[in-house]
């Protein structure tokens, strides 16, 4: 039953970066359009800052173990 819960995890991970780099293109396709709104402009800064943390932790998880 782990084994499942950590797939079913794994999964997740997956579709949310691959969901959050497709906005992100998005967000910077209409930035060089025109000026994004106040929301577009937070959502561009989070996703790269969660980027950049999950690259970290992924570094971490690597080198620690």
């Amino acid at each position: 039953m782990i084994i499942f819960a950590e797939a079913l995890r794994t999964i997740s991970i997956v579709i949310l970066v691959f969901s959050s780099a497709f906005y992100l293109r998005h967000l910077e396709k209409t930035k060089k359009q025109n000026k994004l709104s106040t929301f577009e402009f937070t959502m561009y800064i989070i996703i790269q800052i969660a980027y950049i943390l999950f690259a970290i932790s992924l570094l971490i998880f690597v080198f620690v173990e």
